[in-house]
């Protein structure tokens, strides 16, 4: 199967995101969202995973810029210099039929190429599950380090994961991500396929 991640633009790819917020974490969750205009705020980008060939939303990731932010940096325990530029990866959600194939893997790749490397940002962070966050895909594959606060949110025991997109080791987990989406041709990300385009 393959599935391609895209840019929200219309109305139509904006009520598909937010059909899957619902079913994710209100149905699934138990999670009430803030309204459109509380969640969405300061918002840069989202992405909308879609399966072909009937391109079914399938998934939705996206980009917050918090940079000068510093309350709610505190809240979460992160502290940055004071002219940083910093992103928010939110609402990473997959249906169900679709999980375990890599989904949240492109769309986190996707708004790096598209979002992260454009806008020139110095960090990127999240929430994740605590119990989880040092085995996830997040950590393990795309160079995420779990910061020592933990705190109760309405997702549960969170902690910040925090990556420093300047250093080196950020790069290097970023291209071994891409490169490992090659091994699996018919799931690949737009930003895998450009770069299938670049070396062939």
């Amino acid at each position: 199967m393959k599935i391609i991640i895209e840019t929200v633009v219309s109305e139509e790819d904006e009520s598909a995101m937010r059909r899957i917020r619902r079913d994710i974490f209100e149905r699934e969750m138990g999670i009430k969202l803030a309204p459109p205009d509380v969640q969405d705020r300061n918002a840069i980008a989202h992405l909308l995973a879609r399966a072909e060939p009937d391109r079914e939303p399938i998934g939705t990731l996206s980009v917050i810029d918090t940079s000068g932010d510093h309350e709610l940096h505190a809240s979460c325990g992160l502290k940055f210099e004071p002219h940083a530029r910093v992103a928010r990866y939110m609402h990473l959600a997959v249906l169900k039929p679709y999980r375990g194939m890599n989904v949240p893997l492109m769309m986190m790749l996707e708004a790096h190429r598209r979002v992260i490397i454009p806008h020139r940002f110095d960090y990127t962070w999240l929430l994740f599950d605590v119990k989880r966050a040092a085995t996830s895909f997040l950590c393990q594959r795309l160079g995420f380090t779990p910061t020592a606060d933990t705190f109760i949110s309405e997702y549960g025991c969170r902690c910040p994961l925090l990556r420093d997109e300047r250093t080196p080791w950020a790069v290097e987990v970023i291209e071994r991500a891409e490169q490992s989406l090659f091994q699996h041709p018919g799931s690949l990300s737009a930003a895998a396929h450009a770069l299938a385009s670049l070396s062939a």
